[in-house]
């Protein structure tokens, strides 16, 4: 049985594990070798409710949270949504304008952020006000208040129940303005029991997350999943692929999210003994398509296996997943659906039979139902009853969905429909490369032109001519890169997904700029 049939709120399940599980540690941060227990994270989650209300919260109140990883936000979040408030997490490294933006379109009342964010007074403008700065209970937050009247609304307490809003995200915007992706109790808890249920997680598992809580995946996979099945979870303040081996071996960590890029760059430091990975069940990759080169290096140099699923922030996370050993997982397919309901589809909404590549679509309680205030983009992917995703994909014989590509990034080069991932898929071969990114960019005789990004591992050596070689080996002629650029760290969203959008922009500047070509950026 889902959570969403017993426990109906994020509030409730706090509650529950509290009272089940209170003196068992919940939160490990490694930097400062402290443990919270849900005890403990209940009474500092109570004093954050608590300060709000101080200052005129009410249920059904938006509080944006502009916090990195570590305690203060994971505690901020689950404040906020168990007091019935509708979390707004932001990405601390948005500029001044970009979460301006965002408080804007989600009117939110509050804003918890860190005494290090430097920006908060620039906010006065949208009719904050400074109303706490120091220590909530164990908390280095500070609070920004404003007027419901400010925000857009009048403020009255709503009943919170399952569907009730618990979560607000932004889009990454690549291609486009942000969308506010609108996501409640219910979704949330549905989503987080599919992840349990798909990698048969217990309490006795440790969990780390590398991966922002800001994210979906990282919210979702890495601090709710391990409050619903009653786990410890250890959250460093970022990713350092210098630490991450002594994170795994110290507290003896069961199993990870990570994305691709995560991966890859764990593959271009030194192997940890084999002792320091003997607790890891399994590693876990979402957020982007993981290539296949990447997925069996790592698993023959670390003897851990990969489990590639497929999520997207209007799901609330993860759609599907590949099973655990030894079921058998499949190089390439981000696996069987898990707990919804997965078809692909033709462009008139016909469902396509096996191997056909079409739209994904989706349907399910873990599925949102609209999102903020656009009902343009609410006619546009909500249709019949199903979530067009704008990803494309085929399933198998068995029912594993292969993605091939999102519709809106597929280069169009005379006609010819070139999936960037394949391309990515042959370049990710060559083993002195760490990451790739593969686009369509103007031209005037074909309308698109292949061009690749790339990234080698440190001390690796590989010029143009040699990508292009390779590429013509496996690759019909039209899909070989045309260009190839070599950069030193690629534009990323907050998920880690590279983003091709700016990668065009990069190569109009390259243009600009006299024409370069195929040098090191």
């Amino acid at each position: 049985m889902s959570p969403g049939n017993t426990l109906q709120t994020i509030g409730e399940l706090f509650s529950s594990q509290v009272a089940a599980n209170g003196n068992n540690p919940f939160l490990i941060l490694p930097e400062s070798d402290e443990t919270v227990t849900f005890s403990q994270a209940a009474e500092t989650s109570s004093a954050v409710q608590k300060l709000l209300v101080q200052h005129g919260f009410v249920s059904g109140d938006r509080v944006a949270l502009i916090l990195p990883n570590g305690k203060e936000a994971a505690l901020s979040l689950l404040s906020v949504m168990s007091a019935g408030g509708v979390a707004v997490p932001l990405n601390p490294r948005l500029t001044p304008d970009e979460i301006g933006q965002a408080l804007r379109q989600s009117s939110a009342r509050f804003v918890i952020f860190h005494p290090a964010w430097s920006h908060a007074r620039e906010y006065g403008s949208f009719g904050f006000s400074p109303v706490a700065h120091g220590t909530v209970h164990d908390l280095q937050i500070g609070l920004l208040s404003r007027s419901s009247e400010a925000a857009g609304f009048t403020a009255v307490a709503a009943r919170v129940s399952s569907w009730s809003a618990a979560l607000i995200l932004f889009t990454s915007g690549t291609t486009g303005t942000p969308k506010g992706v609108l996501l409640s109790h219910g979704n949330l808890l549905e989503n987080a029991s599919f992840v349990r249920t798909a990698h048969q997680l217990t309490s006795d598992d440790i969990a780390l997350c590398v991966l922002a809580l800001f994210h979906i995946n990282g919210l979702v996979v890495t601090l709710l999943t391990p409050l619903l099945t009653g786990m410890a979870v250890v959250i460093p303040e970022r990713f350092a692929a210098e630490h991450f081996w002594r994170w795994v071996a110290d507290h003896r960590v069961t199993w990870f999210s990570a994305v691709p890029t995560i991966l890859s760059l764990l593959l271009s430091h030194p192997a940890p003994e084999e002792k320091d990975t003997a607790s890891l069940r399994f590693a876990r990759s979402a957020s982007a398509p993981l290539p296949v080169a990447i997925l069996e290096e790592f698993e023959q140099r670390f003897r851990i296996p990969v489990i590639e699923t497929y999520g997207i922030s209007e799901a609330a996370c993860q759609v599907t997943a590949n099973p655990l050993p030894p079921l058998l997982h499949k190089p390439g397919s981000a696996g069987p659906p898990i707990g919804n309901q997965l078809r692909v589809v033709d462009e008139q909404g016909g469902e396509l039979p096996q191997g056909e590549v079409g739209e994904v679509v989706l349907r399910g309680k873990n599925v949102f139902s609209g999102y903020l205030d656009n009902v343009k983009a609410d006619q546009e992917a909500l249709k019949g009853g199903w979530f067009y995703t704008g990803d494309l994909g085929f399933l198998d014989e068995e029912g594993y969905l292969f993605l091939t590509g999102r519709k809106k990034e597929l280069i169009n080069r005379a006609g010819e429909k070139i999936s960037p991932r394949e391309v990515e898929e042959v370049i990710h071969r060559l083993p002195q490369v760490e990451a790739v990114g593969v686009v369509g960019v103007p031209h005037k005789l074909y309308g698109e032109e292949v061009t690749a990004f790339v990234t080698l591992r440190p001390g690796s050596d590989l010029d143009a001519n040699s990508i292009r070689h390779f590429c013509r080996e496996h690759l019909a002629g039209f899909k070989t890169p045309r260009e190839v650029f070599f950069i030193e760290e690629f534009p990323k969203g907050p998920s880690g997904k590279i983003q091709r959008r700016r990668l065009v922009d990069l190569y109009g500047e390259i243009k600009k700029k006299g024409g370069l070509n195929e040098k090191n950026l």
